[in-house]
């Protein structure tokens, strides 16, 4: 019987599979699944179930044969990306930063509340390798029925972007992130998928704190929307005993490459702004941005924050906005030397253990 798309279950490793993330980390530390205690479900706004790409070669091109047809296929590879789209939470903010950026500590916040401060890796003191998790897909898992039940082992974050964004509903705060993994799945996976987990959505008109190089856009009421994209650029792991899976090549290392940060911000313009000025003076200055959202115990809320120490602003651009004049500003996210960071993320969630190794 034909499954509906929307019967589609995820559990994503909010642990760390043993050995990565660090130095030494082996294929086999990459290439081995979580098990089902160290998953849970969160929320997801399009169908978009891990899977591998089984690639395979012809020989079409070859010479030799007399002709351009296919009369032989070779196993090449086995690929992973996937696509996780969904509205801005505490619990995928501390999930997805956490394995993006690769470096955490976690601390308790209070009575089932756990803050994270979250840090892009440091190659000297950290190593290269990202930390890597096991996603396992599921359509009448188990079942009589069953469809689809593969885990996806050694995923890491390949790149997010959070957006915040003008107007009502669910769609004003957004966080997309991309996950490749080595390539070995699971099929028939047996990890079962846990129940979804209940999320505390941070919408855009719960931020608390909106500051650019000094300037405070909830004071002013002048900020319109905000992106903010990072990328690890992971590398080809690829490579001479890497290892293989039903012949086809799979990946030892997921190691990030030149990293990039992109920040940019629309906001109006009054007589008294001062984006242009500072740009043109080249003035460096912090920036911040936190939404709080539901409390969890006493005084202490859902949240999301992300700090540059050091910005500057490096392009201008006149647009409109709802009829109203504004400037489209790119912003440079610099390395501060005092701090070792171009980049601080902190979570607070109820949820413990995220990032630490299985």
């Amino acid at each position: 019987m034909p499954a509906r798309s929307r019967e589609l279950k995820l559990g994503i490793g909010f642990k760390k599979q043993t050995g990565t993330g660090a130095d030494a980390t082996t294929p086999t530390q990459l290439q081995t699944a979580l098990s089902a205690g160290d998953l849970w479900s969160l929320g997801q706004s399009s169908f978009s179930p891990a899977f591998p790409d089984f690639v395979k070669e012809t020989n079409a091109l070859f010479y030799g044969k007399g002709h351009e047809w296919i009369t032989q296929t070779f196993k090449t590879s086995l690929a992973v990306r996937w696509a996780w789209q969904h509205f801005l939470t505490s619990q995928n903010f501390a999930q997805v930063l956490a394995f993006a950026l690769g470096v955490k500590s976690e601390t308790t916040a209070g009575t089932g509340a756990y803050r994270y401060i979250m840090t892009p890796m440091d190659p000297i003191v950290d190593g290269v390798n990202l930390p890597a998790t096991t996603v396992v897909a599921g359509i009448r898992q188990g079942g009589a029925g069953e469809i689809l039940d593969v885990a996806l082992v050694g995923l890491v974050c390949n790149s997010f972007n959070l957006r915040l964004q003008r107007g009502p509903g669910l769609q004003n705060t957004q966080l997309n992130s991309e996950w490749v993994g080595c390539g070995k799945y699971v099929n028939n996976s047996g990890i079962s998928i846990p129940s979804a987990t209940t999320e505390s959505r941070l919408g855009a008109g719960s931020g608390t704190a909106l500051t650019i190089n000094g300037v405070n856009y909830l004071t002013n009421a002048r900020f319109v929307d905000m992106e903010l994209a990072y990328n690890n650029n992971v590398k080809d792991g690829y490579f001479p005993g890497s290892g293989q899976q039903s012949g086809f090549d799979v990946q030892g290392r997921m190691r990030y490459g030149n990293r990039e940060i992109s920040l940019t911000c629309l906001v109006e313009l009054e007589s008294d702004s001062a984006e242009l000025a500072a740009l043109v003076a080249g003035t460096e200055g912090a920036a911040i941005f936190t939404l709080e959202g539901d409390t969890i115990t006493g005084g202490i809320k859902h949240t999301a924050e992300v700090q540059f120490p050091l910005t500057e602003i490096k392009a201008y651009k006149l647009e409109e906005a709802d009829d109203f004049t504004a400037a489209r500003i790119e912003i440079a996210v610099k390395f501060n030397e005092g701090t070792d960071a171009p980049m601080i993320a902190r979570a607070i969630t109820d949820k413990t253990g995220i990032g630490t190794a299985a």
